[in-house]
């Protein structure tokens, strides 16, 4: 029997050896404890959160607030002296420019009480235990993490825009919300929480990790601070090789409610820090369901706090902001008296999945600079002429912010066409009049069409090769840019789209689609904000 035990000890040990390595192949990490404990029933316990409308007693809806707590723009929020020292090197610390710091939409509209009660009592837990306190002492609260340590954990749409989900999760498990990056660089590098002392910012959020040598913050080497994290408990995810679903098929709600069961009563309930991975912001219905149920009347995405609560978190750091402030000076660009017009034309789902550019299928277009020439050229430049007709739809006569995740499109549709002697040098692609290449230098002198100079390719955050991090300020400044636009015009992706969903603006239109991926029927099903292409042809025709 005893020899029996031992035989079957052994194999199980090498499968998990074998399934450890074959993970590690891969770029995951087997972490067995992380196994999640499901209730009896078929739906974890939820709490109550509290809005004016439901009647539950406070304190069974949200985490105790201190009696010295402050209420938004009366907390000062304190970070630790090394975090405080590390933002001074960058130049990253509350930095913000009171004229374009703003909601574009109601400036008056009130967040959620649930939203604001937490504001408070994470501001409140952070002056009580600054630092590292928040770790050590053990009065503090404990701690969820959404993380990007390593490998793709999706562009700035993927990681903020589920921000929604990710104060649900806080505050039905009582827990410090925090978020960390080390990919491509630290967060804090391209944004920071807004300053307290400018008018329009009612509430700060500091999600900035304080430095802790457990939890990977405080290391001088990359392969160190990895080892860190890789030891940190972490709620099951969709992230990584499990991008389009976990192995048992869970959707990213799913693994939300299971999370907060996990951390309230199953097999994280006592443990300090553990870190996350989800992403569910394609399942925004999901989270209103839960809402509604719970007697809330304020369903967030399609109102003005899904802004709020953004601007309420992050504000451009010091570099971003200083080439925010060039741009807007050099371009004339003032907030919501623009056009936004967005051309994501290296997004995979834009194109077939046959679809080769030199060899190279277009479907990896993101995660390269492909040569700006041929025929994938001209298809970039259709779309950027689709793109700024179907934004003349809306206001043919605003100044155009013309922004794309191609530089070379942006250089030729904004300055190369309409330059003389950029012209004469390409006889063969301006002798026929009935080009794609006259059709776009007669588009442009059409319309008040201006964008910023690129000294640098705007890069994709989570798809492109390790740079230097100057290369990465490009998608952070279009984000800003997109929100304080007037009208939104965007093709493939969510990035454009996420930026007028930040700024509330109603003036929005679609005009492609995807080709094929789990984002193509959200987007279908948005046929109200599609562009009529025969009624844009017109209308610019009708321009002389």
């Amino acid at each position: 029997m005893a020899a029996s035990t031992n035989t079957l000890l052994k194999i199980i040990g090498a499968f998990i050896f074998a399934t450890g390595a074959f993970n590690l192949l891969l770029g995951f990490k087997f972490v067995p404890e992380h196994s999640i404990n499901l209730p009896t029933s078929t739906s974890a316990p939820i709490k109550k959160v509290r809005s004016a409308a439901t009647k539950v007693k406070k304190q069974a809806q949200k985490p105790s607030i201190p009696s010295d707590a402050a209420h938004s723009k009366s907390v000062t929020v304190q970070t630790d002296a090394g975090a405080k020292k590390e933002d001074d090197a960058i130049g990253s610390t509350h930095f913000s420019n009171s004229k374009n710091h703003q909601l574009v939409t109601d400036q008056n509209h009130k967040l959620p009480i649930w939203i604001t009660d937490y504001f408070d009592w994470h501001s409140a837990m952070r002056k009580k235990f600054p630092g590292d306190e928040i770790f050590t002492n053990p009065d503090a609260p404990p701690i969820i993490i959404r993380k990007c340590i390593e490998g793709l954990c999706g562009g700035l749409h993927d990681r903020l825009g589920q921000l929604p989900f990710d104060l649900y999760l806080a505050n039905q498990t009582k827990r410090m919300f925090f978020i960390h990056w080390q990919t491509p660089y630290p967060m804090e590098r391209f944004l920071v929480p807004p300053d307290l002392t400018l008018p329009e910012v009612e509430y700060s959020f500091d999600w900035r990790m304080p430095s802790y040598y457990k939890y990977g913050t405080k290391c001088s080497k990359r392969k160190e601070c990895l080892q860190q994290w890789h030891r940190m408990p972490e709620l099951e995810g969709n992230v990584q090789g499990q991008r389009r679903g976990t192995n048992s098929g869970k959707s990213g709600a799913d693994l939300i409610e299971e999370g907060i069961y996990n951390l309230t009563k199953g097999t994280f309930k006592d443990t300090k820090a553990v870190a996350f991975e989800i992403l569910v912001h394609l399942h925004e219905d999901l989270l209103e369901k839960r809402l509604k149920e719970l007697g809330e009347t304020d369903m967030i995405h399609k109102t003005p706090s899904f802004g709020k609560i953004f601007l309420s978190f992050f504000s451009p750091s010091k570099p971003v902001q200083t080439i925010l402030d060039d741009v807007n000076e050099d371009l004339g660009l003032v907030s919501n008296e623009y056009s936004a017009v967005h051309c994501r034309v290296r997004h995979p789902f834009g194109y077939s999945k046959a679809a080769k550019f030199h060899g190279i299928y277009a479907a990896k277009a993101d995660r390269y600079i492909p040569d700006f020439d041929g025929m994938f050229k001209d298809t970039m430049v259709e779309t950027a002429i689709k793109a700024i007709k179907c934004a003349a739809t809306k206001d043919a006569n605003a100044k155009m912010y013309f922004m794309s995740d191609m530089s070379d499109l942006v250089e030729y549709m904004a300055f190369n066409v309409t330059d003389d002697n950029y012209v004469s040098s390409h006889p063969e692609w301006f002798q026929d009049q009935s080009s794609t290449n006259v059709t776009a230098k007669n588009l442009m002198t059409k319309f008040n069409i201006v964008a910023r100079k690129q000294n640098t390719q705007n890069l994709h955050i989570d798809k492109a090769k390790m740079t230097d991090v100057e290369n990465f300020y490009g998608a952070f400044v279009d984000i800003f840019l997109g929100i304080h636009a007037k009208c939104v015009s965007y093709g493939i992706g969510f990035y454009a789209a996420f930026a007028a969903k930040i700024s509330g603006t109603e003036c929005v239109v679609k005009y492609a689609l995807e080709k094929y991926g789990g984002s193509k029927g959200v987007a279908s099903s948005n046929q109200e904000l599609m562009c009529k292409e025969d009624e844009a042809n017109k209308m610019v025709a009708s321009i002389k």
